[in-house]
């Protein structure tokens, strides 16, 4: 009953309520634009038959009046179904009845046509100033991190700023330098920069003006970028895109005690800034062979405005299930991170305990404790951990969380040795003979004393015949793996990670609330309304051109998955995601395409032209045309969605 419980929880929590308030948003959002069209036509005494909110089967209905007011099953979308208007079946003008649609002058139609857009506009500015009354946080315009070759990285920056450093020219932004205007306008979100460079023009070049603190002491200053072309590698997972090269800044606000290779520790409100000198971040190619044999990486961190070095150690991981895995062996596991109340941390286990035995399997795989949980949950068992050299068991019970069976502990490869915890079958080692319990030695004629340095001889060694030494029970052995090619190692496969920051709590850095006065809170409503139909505009004329990547726009799917994901975060960060809903719907409405509200806008104006309607079997064949396109389209984005998410 408790696991059902549990379950219940977790997916009301995580999907069912954070669901919930984007189909409630949506759900205005699609009222106020049809409530736009009901009442204009009201207004041009057209009558309305229906006013329905999503579409497919009945779920709740009334009528008052000539009008059935509808709720559909699939809320996304909803119309306004006046009286003789039928795409597929048009009425001639001349065989229509009193208060029809096709005898409204087209003035008077034209508004109707236009009233749903309107009410899309007058919602985003409300909801915008109920955001601004009530108080957000955004992402801070503050770097935290360039991208090589990128202009961010290689602009050349004032004298001033280069006298105050102490050094004869100052090149790139880095880690701590916060964004205050671009060409002059104020920006208070780190996305600014990104809508900014990725619908840039073709020879547009942008003025930021810039804050650095350099010892204690503040410098604005402006530097002009140009943005350039992002083609990133396959699997990082967005699209083609021009940027400045620049990252937001990461916050740690509950740091580790461990994973340290120096005296000095985090603390929290620190940022992360530079890794071993290089503003590039924590990009695992940068985190040279001498970084993982050295075992440290010095991390600045930026701690109200002064520059800190933090020495950490660095942890190589690779893409296996096991988490560290070469050539089929895979590292023993260690206690990375304890969870406080939980099983583990109440048996007393510490950090940088080396887990020998759990559940009755010697040196388990991390495969295999999470399949001994699935059976153990409610019922004690026994591990047995190796801790300053010699063994320590206890006993324990593993609980429910979110749907499975944990022990309230994070864990990680053991770096700083090399003892074998299990060999996947057929692999390269298991057809060598290497069994678990073995410690490797040498790879070749390279003496190895440490996981990473096995990695870097292995990728030193591609390419060539490649002998493992090992020790096993007292006695030395050899296992011939043969020709190294990447197919037996991948040297791709394997990143590095800085567990004194991946296992802190953190996030990304954001500003002070900002909350303003009523008037004030208008006035910002309005900007970002207007800021958002440009917006929606410029990225429209910037797809045609080529310029922006059909690749980042977003369905149905793309458009719900960001909304739960901000739901579960903060309510008001998802009003003011659906404030910029509407106002996009509003200039997609508007576009002239046949079926949408700016399609039958050209259709209206073009019989004000010829001075008569087209003919009906004309405009049958243009409503068809249009529902194909449109479906289409919708069929289009929401498989990359899906896609998206799969391969997320």
């Amino acid at each position: 009953m408790d696991a059902v419980v549990d379950a219940l929880a977790t997916y009301w929590t995580r999907w069912v309520w954070p669901i919930c308030q984007f189909l409630i948003g949506l759900g205005l959002v699609i009222f106020f634009h049809e409530l736009g069209h009901f009442l204009a036509a009201k207004w041009a005494g057209v009558k309305v038959l229906r006013f329905s909110i999503g579409f497919g089967p009945r779920v709740w209905s009334f009528r008052r009046g000539e009008t059935l007011y509808r709720m559909g099953l699939l809320p996304l979308g909803g119309y306004v179904h006046m009286l003789g208007q039928d795409d597929f079946n048009p009425v001639a003008a001349g065989e229509a009845s009193p208060g029809d649609w096709r005898l409204a002058p087209p003035r008077k139609r034209l508004v109707i046509l236009a009233a749903g857009v309107a009410m899309n506009v007058v919602l985003a500015v409300v909801a915008f100033v109920v955001v601004y009354l009530i108080g957000i946080r955004f992402q801070a315009p503050v770097v935290g991190s360039v991208r090589e070759g990128f202009p961010a990285a290689t602009v050349v920056l004032p004298e001033k700023v280069a006298q105050a450093m102490g050094v004869d020219k100052a090149v790139g932004l880095r880690p701590g330098d916060r964004i205050l205007a671009i060409d002059g306008k104020r920006i208070f979100r780190f996305r600014e920069l990104s809508f900014t460079s990725g619908l840039s023009g073709r020879d547009e070049t942008f003025r930021l003006t810039v804050r650095r603190t350099v010892n204690g002491r503040e410098i604005d200053f402006d530097v002009l970028l140009k943005p350039k072309l992002l083609k990133p590698d396959k699997g990082e997972g967005i699209p083609e895109q021009y940027v400045f090269g620049i990252s937001p800044a990461f916050v740690i606000n509950e740091p580790t005690e461990h994973h340290y290779a120096g005296r000095e520790r985090f603390q929290p409100g620190d940022i992360v800034g530079e890794v071993n000198g290089r503003p590039t971040g924590l990009s695992s190619d940068l985190l040279s062979a001498v970084d993982l044999a050295s075992g440290q990486v010095e991390v600045t961190a930026i701690r109200a405005g002064r520059r800190i070095p933090v020495a950490v150690k660095p942890y190589l991981f690779s893409d296996s299930p096991e988490m560290l895995e070469i050539l089929g062996m895979a590292a023993r596991l260690e206690i990375g991170k304890l969870q406080e109340g939980m099983p583990a941390a109440k048996a007393g286990l510490k950090v940088g305990d080396i887990i020998v035995e759990y559940a009755g399997i010697e040196y388990p795989s991390r495969t295999q404790i999470h399949q001994a949980n699935e059976k153990l949950r409610g019922t004690q068992t026994y591990i047995r951990v190796l801790r300053d050299g010699k063994i320590v068991e206890t006993p324990l019970r593993p609980t429910r969380r979110e749907l499975r069976n944990v022990i309230g502990a994070m864990l990680l490869p053991v770096q700083n040795e090399t003892v074998v915890a299990r060999v996947a079958e057929d692999s390269a080692a298991d057809k060598a003979g290497i069994v678990p319990r073995a410690v490797i030695t040498k790879v070749n004629d390279t003496p190895v004393k440490t996981w990473p340095e096995v990695f870097i001889a292995l990728k030193s060694a591609l390419g060539k015949e490649v002998t493992l030494t090992y020790r096993l029970d007292g006695q030395t052995k050899t296992a011939r793996i043969g020709l190294l090619t990447e197919k037996l190692f991948d040297p791709g496969r394997f990143s590095v990670v800085l567990p004194a920051i991946h296992l802190a709590e953190g996030e990304p850095l954001r500003t002070d609330v900002i909350r303003v006065d009523p008037l004030r809170a208008v006035w910002w409503g309005v900007k970002d309304t207007w800021d958002w139909i440009v917006r929606t505009w410029k990225g429209l004329v910037r797809l045609l051109q080529g310029r922006v990547s059909p690749k980042g726009a977003a369905g149905p799917v793309g458009i719900g998955f960001a909304a739960v994901l901000i739901a579960r975060h903060d309510p008001i960060e998802l009003m003011y995601f659906m404030a910029m809903l509407s106002a996009i719907i509003a200039v997609f409405n508007f576009l002239p395409l046949p079926v949408l509200d700016g399609g039958h806008v050209v259709l209206v104006l073009v019989e004000k032209l010829r001075g008569r309607p087209l003919p009906p079997k004309v405009l049958v064949g243009i409503y068809t045309a249009g529902w194909i396109l449109i479906l289409g389209l919708l069929v289009a984005v929401t498989f990359q969605d899906i896609m998206r998410w799969v391969n997320h």
